[in-house]
């Protein structure tokens, strides 16, 4: 019966609904793609805990020539996915040693922030936005899509939006909350468009209704904001930032957003909001057992999101206290992570062991997602092509928990922006920068400081800056391109 539909009577059908532009994307080639308008380039950040063992991580060669493929290679699983890799050693958290917090607490704070640690108010906070919220806020990112970012966490460790739990941060400092349950993301997400069967005037007016009381809150909270000061009205500003961005999504349940030209059409995917995840209760959630399944499903979100150009950028946190379905059942962070220099041999080779499977299987999730984003055609390649991906971590070599050295893979084919298919060595192999450094306060000679990743990143994505985080750190990597 589809099929006997022409494209424009079913469009026009569907028409003011927010499931016409993805199935308009999905019928055919918009105009603007068939007049050679670019794929959109898209953005996610991976973070994952507790550093690990060097000699495991690195690959074996250098540049082009390297290899994933020998005993106890942490990264062994994107073997298949080499030409979409750019492993990167010898990246450090420059800022946390030269201005205060150090060890785990500060790493994912400034992973995407580049800020040092901010504790005036009682709690540890950046001083900036993270680079997925800077991405949001492009209008050519973040703003030409129904999300301007999702934030996603595959297991709540620790309780609530826990300094540990949380990479994604607004402007004042404030952290973005996370959606730690797949259903719930997919309805954010696909949840909001009327039916197709939905009266339009009614869903009109609902909608209409929504606008009104959103702009009574809005204009409430500003009223309130000319009264308040220091800390409180930074409060009230992270919650301003929230109204707006309903008042945005509000706005995206037209067909195109006001002053948006024509998307380019996104690769083929269900965007009709059917088949969602199932629906995890809180107790279902807190269940470790389930965080394979979870975080696959999290993935699975992500995948079809960008197909559906509902966002482009996502990030993702995935912790891991333990690990039952690898039969680790020890503290992953206590009993491994701490313990990777003890003494005795044997121990000592056990404990090891078990680090390389926890990073393994952190790298099986991120070649599970890259597969998936390989499986989608966008253009004349996949969406991976058009893709991304940060993963990185908090610490570099476990058993020192520092910040030096810290684990960094860009992976995709970020829209050839960046030369993939390599390992590229940062500075001299084995070196340590902290071997001549006096102390906190002082400089950290040697130093490669990750600010200059995430200034390249974003310079990829458009942004015209030539610092990001710590205004100490000025410039961007070289040797990406």
């Amino acid at each position: 019966m589809l099929r006997e539909l022409s494209r424009r009577s079913l469009l026009k059908t569907l028409a003011g609904s927010a499931a016409a532009l993805p199935l308009a994307n999905l019928l055919g080639t918009t105009n603007a793609y068939a007049q050679g308008t670019a794929s959109p380039m898209r953005f996610i950040a991976i973070f994952t805990p507790h550093g690990c063992l060097p000699e495991y991580w690195n690959p074996q060669g250098e540049g082009e020539g390297f290899s994933l493929n020998f005993p106890n290679s942490m990264l062994q699983p994107l073997e298949a996915h080499k030409s979409k890799l750019l492993v990167l050693d010898g990246l450090d958290y420059q800022v946390l040693y030269e201005h205060g917090l150090t060890g785990h607490e500060g790493g994912p704070l400034t992973f995407l922030t580049g800020s040092k640690v901010n504790t005036a108010s009682g709690d540890d906070l950046p001083e900036n936005a993270s680079l997925d919220q800077v991405l949001a806020a492009q209008a050519h990112i973040g703003g030409s899509t129904k999300f301007r970012s999702i934030q996603l966490n595959a297991w709540e460790q620790f309780g609530g939006q826990h300094v540990y739990n949380s990479i994604s941060f607004t402007a004042n400092g404030g952290r973005v909350p996370f959606e730690r349950n797949p259903a719930g993301a997919f309805q954010r997400l696909f949840g909001t468009a009327p039916s197709p069967v939905t009266d339009p005037v009614e869903a009109g007016r609902s909608t209409t209704r929504r606008r009104s009381l959103l702009n009574y809150l809005v204009k409430d909270a500003e009223r309130l904001r000319n009264k308040l000061a220091g800390a409180e009205r930074e409060k009230l500003e992270t919650h301003l930032e929230s109204l707006h961005d309903i008042e945005r999504r509000l706005g995206a349940l037209s067909l195109t957003p006001p002053g948006l030209a024509p998307a380019p059409a996104p690769a083929e995917g269900d965007c009709s909001g059917t088949n969602g995840p199932p629906n995890y209760d809180v107790g279902s959630l807190g269940n470790l057992s389930l965080m394979p399944q979870l975080t696959k499903l999290h993935m699975d979100v992500i995948t079809r999101a960008f197909a559906c150009d509902l966002t482009r950028v996502v990030t993702l946190t995935i912790p891991g206290p333990s690990m039952p379905w690898l039969d680790i059942h020890e503290d992953t962070h206590n009993d491994l992570a701490h313990r990777l220099d003890v003494t005795d041999p044997t121990e000592r080779a056990r404990i090891r062991g078990k680090m390389v499977q926890v990073q393994r299987w952190y790298a099986e999730q991120v070649a599970y997602l890259m597969s998936g984003l390989a499986s989608i055609p966008e253009g004349s390649g996949t969406v991976l092509d058009n893709t991304l991906i940060l993963w990185g971590n908090e610490l570099g070599d476990s058993t020192g928990h520092m910040n030096v050295r810290v684990p960094t893979v860009l992976a995709g084919g970020a829209a050839g922006k960046f030369r993939m298919g390599r390992f590229l060595r940062l500075r001299p192999a084995g070196s340590n920068p902290l071997g001549n450094w006096d102390g906190p306060g002082t400089p950290l000679p040697g130093a490669v400081a990750h600010n200059k990743l995430l200034v390249s990143i974003a310079q990829a994505f458009g942004v015209n800056v030539n610092t990001f985080g710590h205004p100490d750190f000025k410039g961007p990597l070289s040797g990406l391109t």
